[in-house]
């Protein structure tokens, strides 16, 4: 399996927060396809680590699945319009 490396830059405060709270629903909406997943991989369904920047974090996600890689990007993009964040990519 390759992996799946999504960057994103966030900033501290809102944007933060925001993020927060999208990771942990989307790992509890994963956590059945998760479950699923780990049977036939050696890895995690998702690694997250948060390199420090000034004023902000680099997010790095890496997921073993290109399709969960996708719903998180399509659902973390839609939660920035939903918000009112602009940044997302």
């Amino acid at each position: 399996m390759t992996d799946v490396v999504i960057k994103l830059p966030v900033s501290d405060g809102a944007e933060a927060a925001l993020f927060g709270d999208y990771l942990n629903r989307f790992i509890q909406d994963s956590s059945s396809l998760a479950v699923i997943e780990a049977a036939d991989s050696d890895a995690p369904y998702l690694m997250v680590r948060s390199d420090p920047m000034p004023d902000s974090e680099m997010k790095v996600l890496i997921f073993q699945d290109s399709s969960a890689a996708a719903a998180f990007s399509d659902g973390w993009a839609q939660a920035c319009r939903a918000s009112g964040v602009l940044k997302a990519s």
